[in-house]
Order: C-alpha cells, then sequence, then structure tokens
C-alpha cells in the first residue's frame, strides 16, 4: 500500500513540476513577447519619425529671409540692412529689431542727419551691445531715454570686435556723420576673435573672417548628439526636454554647468576664459585661439583700439571705454580681471572715461542667499545663454548713466 502512494506521490510531484516549468516558460514566452512589442514599437516609431522628420525637412518651404536684416558687408564683415524691420528670436523670447538709415540698431526707422543740434554719441560693441533683447530692456535703449537730450547711434553688433569697431567708425565718419563722442563696450570675448576669427583683408581696414569649413565646434557630445536628433528625429528629441526641466533648479543650487551649444558650456567658454585660465591655442575657433594665441589676440585687440582712438583724436572726439563681464568670469574671475587691468592701464591719458561694471555684477552674484547661490544668474542672464536679461542689462546701463550723469557728454565745436 506504501508502494502505491509513493508512485501517485511521484507521479504528482512529477505532474507539479512539469504544470511549474511550463508556466515557467509562458511567463518566460510572454515576457520576450512584451519585448519583442516594445521593441517593434520602439522601432517602428522611431523609423515613423525618421520618415516625417525627412518628409518636413524635404518639403519645408526654403525662407531665403529668416534674418532679412541682416547682410554681409564688404568692409565690417556683416552689417544691419539700412530702414529695415525683423522679428529676431532669442532662446524662448522674440523681439523687434528696426534699424536707421545707416543700419544700427534703433528705436524707429529713422534718417540719420549729417549733423544734429544734441549731442550726439555713437556707441561700439557686439551683441550684448546690440541687444538680444526688446529695444527698451537693452542697456543702449535704457541709456538713450534717461538722455533724451542726445543723440545716440547704436553701431554694436553681434560677432563685432574692436577689428569691427574701427571699420564702423571709419564708414561712419567716412559718410561726413558727426560724432561728438564714441563709447565702445567691451568683454573679454574680443580677445578670441582678434586671435582666431577675423583677419585684416587689406590695409584698408576691411577684414575678413575664416571659412565654416576653418572652424571648430567646441560643442561636447551631448549638444551634438541632440543637434543630430533634432535634425534627423524630431519627435524624438522631444525628451531631451525633460532633462531640460531639472538644469534651472541644478543651477539655482550653484552647479555652474550647461550643455551648451556649438560655442561649448556657457559657464566657462574657451572665449571667455582666457583672464582666469589656460585656454586652448592650438584649435580654431571657437574651440582655441589659433594662428594668433592669447598673446597674439591681446596684441591685435589692442592694435585695433590705438587705430581707434588715433582717428577720434584728430578729430577731437572724446572716448569711453566700458567693460562688462561675461558670464565665465562670474564663476572663476574677480572683479579686478586681466582684461580689466588691460584696459584701465591703455584707457590713461586716452579716454574720457573708464567704466567696469563687473563689481556690480560681482556684488548682485554675492547677495544671493545660502539656500539659493546661482540666483544671479537666474535674474541677470537669459537661461541656457550668456547674454543679459532685462535686470543684466539694467545693471550695465545703470553704470553708464552714473558716469554720463557726472560727466554729461557736450557738443563740439564745428571744425574741431
Amino acid at each position: 500500500m506504501s508502494d502505491q502512494l509513493s508512485a501517485t506521490q511521484q507521479i504528482d510531484a512529477a505532474e507539479d513540476t512539469s504544470a511549474s516549468q511550463r508556466k515557467s516558460q509562458q511567463r518566460k514566452m510572454k515576457l520576450a513577447l512584451l519585448l519583442v512589442s516594445i521593441l517593434f514599437c520602439a522601432a517602428a516609431f522611431l523609423t515613423l519619425d525618421w520618415f516625417r522628420t525627412a518628409w518636413i525637412r524635404r518639403h519645408a518651404k526654403v525662407n531665403a529671409s529668416v534674418n532679412p536684416c541682416r547682410v554681409r558687408d564688404p568692409i565690417r564683415h556683416h552689417a544691419l540692412k539700412p530702414n529695415c524691420t525683423s522679428t529676431e528670436y532669442w532662446g524662448a523670447d522674440s523681439y523687434k529689431l528696426v534699424t536707421n538709415s545707416l543700419g544700427f540698431r534703433d528705436e524707429t526707422i529713422r534718417e540719420v542727419p549729417a549733423t544734429d543740434t544734441r549731442p550726439r554719441i555713437l556707441i561700439l560693441g557686439d551683441s550684448f551691445a546690440e541687444g538680444m533683447i526688446a529695444w527698451r530692456n537693452s542697456f543702449v535703449g535704457k541709456i538713450a531715454a534717461r538722455f533724451p537730450e542726445c543723440d545716440f547711434l547704436n553701431g554694436g553688433l553681434s560677432g563685432y570686435s574692436p577689428s569691427n569697431y574701427l571699420a564702423t567708425t571709419r564708414m561712419v565718419l567716412d559718410k561726413g556723420i558727426d560724432i561728438d563722442e564714441v563709447i565702445v563696450f567691451l568683454d573679454n570675448s574680443a580677445v578670441q576673435h582678434e586671435a582666431a576669427y577675423y583677419r585684416d583683408r587689406d590695409a584698408s581696414g576691411a577684414v575678413t573672417s575664416i571659412q565654416n569649413e576653418e572652424q571648430h565646434s567646441a560643442a561636447g557630445w551631448y549638444v551634438r548628439l541632440r543637434g543630430w536628433m533634432n535634425g534627423h528625429l524630431a519627435l524624438t528629441s522631444q525628451l531631451f526636454r525633460l532633462f531640460d526641466r531639472l538644469q534651472r533648479p541644478l543651477v539655482a543650487h550653484g552647479f555652474y554647468h550647461l550643455p551648451g551649444d556649438y560655442f561649448g558650456d556657457p559657464f566657462d567658454r574657451e572665449m571667455s576664459a582666457w583672464t582666469y585660465r589656460k585656454v586652448n591655442e592650438t584649435d580654431a575657433f571657437p574651440a582655441g585661439y589659433a594662428p594668433l594665441g592669447v598673446e597674439g589676440g591681446l596684441v591685435r585687440q589692442m592694435a585695433k583700439m590705438d587705430l581707434l582712438w588715433q582717428e577720434l583724436q584728430k578729430r577731437n572726439i572724446p572716448l569711453t571705454v566700458v567693460i562688462y563681464p561675461h558670464l565665465g568670469q562670474l564663476v572663476h574671475d574677480t572683479p579686478d580681471s586681466r582684461q580689466v587691468q588691460i584696459l584701465r592701464q591703455w584707457c590713461e591719458g586716452k579716454c574720457k572715461r573708464f567704466v567696469t561694471v563687473l563689481p556690480a555684477f560681482f556684488t548682485a552674484k554675492a547677495q544671493c542667499p545660502a539656500t539659493e547661490p546661482g540666483c544671479w544668474y537666474l535674474n541677470l542672464f537669459v537661461f541656457g545663454d550668456i547674454h543679459f536679461s532685462a535686470a543684466g542689462n539694467a545693471l550695465v546701463a545703470d553704470a553708464v548713466i552714473t558716469s554720463l550723469a557726472q560727466e554729461p557728454p557736450v557738443k563740439r565745436q564745428r571744425g574741431n
């Protein structure tokens, strides 16, 4: 009897084992089918996304006037078209760009006469002076609004450096436009532009630049991957926005790093870094300072400033220099940076005014609470970028307004 029970138990155990194995196999099969389904769906989605993105790119209308007011210039390399209006996009914002008859950014389209009864001040600078923001929020717009008794001509333009400032000034003077003062806004990116980007076309001061194929991107792997995804898998690339949402709180808490763009991490770009660390002097722009290197760029920058001062001195036109910080300096540098020291010394005996806005920015940074040490960036800059927000532009404007109020611009006597 016991033998029969034992045999029965063995049979039952075998059947249980067999059933268990079947269930295990079924679970594995279901898991395999689930994984295959997921992979199939992902592959199908990516394939459809690929073809959809290609179709959109192929059938999108090519708009030759994406930046209708921005044109090539044989002397200054690039310029703005006179009496032009366009909508510009910067980051998540858009603003209206208007130029006057000289092709300078202005509040409204207007004809600039050769002379004016008001003191006329020519502004020179790069994208910060141009203002990648609405006119009323740019520091030039704020300065002009504070001194309506003066006529401000904004010759600043994105990508300009002292080579372009000299060419712009000569262009204005050659047109017979009467100028009573010149204000140059400078940051430490000019040295890289002079070292690695601009070249003299001839002895006239006309400039050209290296070609795109000669340039060496400073973008990291993440930026390159994101760019590729945007161009080939537009829907899938939206997943990057999940990561973007994490960046703001990280920066607010003092983690000063962003994926960046073609020019590198905004918090430590090569174009900003020569005043506080060793930079790449081997690669081409924007990754490095080749062929001239930092010292060669400094020599060229100061040579162009010398020529600018000479052009103004022989006409008795006073010169003011204003220094403002690049983003990386506020993380890694000091208020009395090497660029400030060099230009302060150069200005001795040459400049009517020398204004540095670095202390104001460092003071604003120091006022952030310990719980949010990066609040200065969120307040003073366009997030993800190196350019100033309305509040950052106001800091620059206030420093210049204070200086102009202490020693107002005056009208030069004709013939001087």
